[in-house]
């Protein structure tokens, strides 16, 4: 490191440590991993004021400022609809496993049925060109599940059949 002339020199120390910690995700994400392992149910929670339903659940209401609570919670269904997207083509350390994440990977937008707030999360297209916005979704389900929302591995297109 070069200094300029009349700098202090930088004291550096430099130590590996463990830094343990616990901290509370709330009683609706509680119910929501729960949820998510025992039922396979995608849950969102729907405001006593103004009837937004939230995916995933808020413990507030961003518009009515409304505290929700377990019993404003509702199932959502596991479709939706593609809102947006991306192709991610380069390497970084995935939070989930510290390992790096395989890439090419999509990753995107989805407004899931029944809610009126936007969720994101894996997609198992990588080519940009496959995918559109108003393309419907669909959450596919790790068989063994673990109470996280990596219990979702990704959401895949689909196609509907059309109503007769």
């Amino acid at each position: 490191m070069s200094r300029k002339k009349g700098q202090e020199k930088i004291f550096e120390i430099k130590w590996k440590t463990d830094l343990p910690y616990r901290y509370s995700i709330g009683k609706l994400a509680v119910k929501f991993f729960e949820e998510l392992k025992e039922n396979k149910k995608i849950m969102g929670s729907k405001c006593s004021k103004c009837g937004k339903v939230n995916s995933p659940p808020r413990a507030v209401c961003g518009d009515c400022m409304v505290e929700m609570t377990i019993d404003d919670m509702v199932e959502l269904s596991p479709k939706g609809t593609l809102e947006g997207f991306t192709v991610v083509n380069y390497p970084f350390t995935d939070p989930n496993t510290g390992g790096m994440r395989p890439f090419p990977y999509g990753y995107a937008l989805f407004k899931l049925d029944g809610a009126d707030t936007y969720t994101m999360h894996f997609i198992n297209e990588t080519d940009h060109t496959k995918l559109k916005v108003g393309q419907r979704v669909e959450a596919v389900f790790k068989e063994e599940r673990e109470g996280n929302i990596g219990d979702i591995m990704y959401y895949k297109v689909i196609k509907e059949e059309k109503k007769i």
